[in-house]
């Protein structure tokens, strides 16, 4: 009997035991289970908001796009968090860091991983360039870039009035007393645009300045990173 209830005792002590072992095992099933439904919770939050801020910068009313896809090089310049945090709510209170090839645009808290989506865009610049057309063979000039707006600076020689100016048979100006001194018109950006000139007498070469505002666009990778 002695030797039965030594045995039993052996073995109510192995049972609890391994009651002990297997209640640790569980224990740390759970934290390891519970972290990684934080870490995917976490993850997803991080991938939606890093998804709806790259669809924002590049949506065509969007603050820094010229249209969809297509990035306003100046409104990129003038980013900051402040700026981001205004244009982009979606982004605030959270660790953003947004690249454009190898330049950081901007980054707010500290982003050290994180979800990253990245986007193929253009990237668009205006320039200005100035030409002085010789109009003496038939009163016109065709621009060597498409543009917005031409500023034009008339200024014809003594007893010679410009009338009229057309930008593509259309007339832009009109003053039977005659144009002189600087103004600005609008023309189309997606076609060239050809001026012309209507004058009471020969232009020669310096009558007419024409300044317009080319774009020069350039191809880049969007890097958006979003740190929860």
């Amino acid at each position: 009997m002695r030797l039965v209830s030594e045995r039993a005792q052996a073995n109510l002590v192995a049972l609890a035991v391994g009651l002990l072992a297997l209640t640790a095992v569980l224990g740390v099933a759970l934290v390891v289970a519970d972290s990684a439904l934080s870490g995917a919770d976490r993850e997803a939050g991080e991938r939606r908001v890093a998804v709806s801020l790259s669809d924002r910068l590049v949506a065509a009313d969007g603050p820094v796009s010229a249209r969809a896809n297509v990035l306003d090089a100046t409104a990129l310049d003038a980013l900051d968090p402040a700026t981001l945090g205004r244009q982009f709510p979606v982004a605030d209170g959270h660790d953003v860091r947004i690249r454009l090839g190898d330049r950081t645009l901007v980054e707010t808290g500290d982003v050290t991983g994180g979800t990253t989506m990245r986007r193929i865009v253009l990237v668009e610049r205006e320039t200005t360039a100035t030409l002085t057309p010789n109009l003496t063979a038939d009163g016109s000039v065709t621009l060597p870039r498409r543009t917005d707006d031409v500023t034009l600076q008339v200024t014809p020689p003594t007893g010679v009035s410009v009338t009229t100016v057309r930008a593509n048979g259309r007339v832009v100006l009109h003053d039977p007393a005659g144009i002189r001194g600087t103004v600005t018109v609008p023309v189309s950006r997606f076609e060239t645009t050809t001026l012309a000139f209507d004058a009471s007498g020969t232009l020669p070469t310096g009558s007419v300045d024409v300044t317009y505002y080319p774009t020069q666009t350039t191809k880049a990778v969007l890097v958006v990173t979003v740190d929860a």
